[in-house]
């Protein structure tokens, strides 16, 4: 069985990775199990804390994160793939690479928004740092 991670953020890019998925499935020989996570950034600012509960906090990345999983899910389980999806709050590189790891993933399926290496530079991008800490191989769909 190969496991595949796809980092979702609720864009276009990440439906291309799922349909890359679902095309991996159809050709290949072994089984796939594909994991969908979707990666909350925590919001830790001190003014934050002092007027929104924990509890309040817990339910916002919650219900963005089920947001952001809904359509690359049900594409999924549209193409007949095994899927199973999961939120996670941080900085979105490493909860990637973590994921992973302790996943036993064999390969990251990601979107890439495809910016170019200038922009890349400057704003710094999940990708490319997934693609620089990453012990699995990294396949960017665009």
């Amino acid at each position: 069985m190969t496991t595949l991670l796809i980092p979702v953020d609720g864009s276009d890019y990440s439906l291309k990775a799922v349909d890359y998925a679902a095309y991996r499935a159809r050709e290949s020989k072994t089984s796939i199990e594909v994991h969908l996570l979707n990666v909350q950034i925590a919001l830790t600012s001190v003014n934050v804390k002092l007027f929104v509960s924990a509890q309040s906090l817990e339910s916002y990345y919650r219900d963005e994160g089920h947001r952001a999983l809904e359509t690359p899910l049900s594409r999924a389980k549209s193409a007949g793939l095994q899927v199973t999806s999961h939120i996670g709050v941080g900085d979105p590189a490493k909860i990637i690479i973590d994921y992973a790891t302790d996943n036993k993933a064999d390969e990251i399926v990601m979107g890439s928004h495809g910016r170019g290496a200038l922009a890349g530079a400057f704003l710094g991008s999940v990708a490319q740092k997934v693609v620089h800490l990453s012990s699995v191989p990294v396949v960017l769909v665009r």
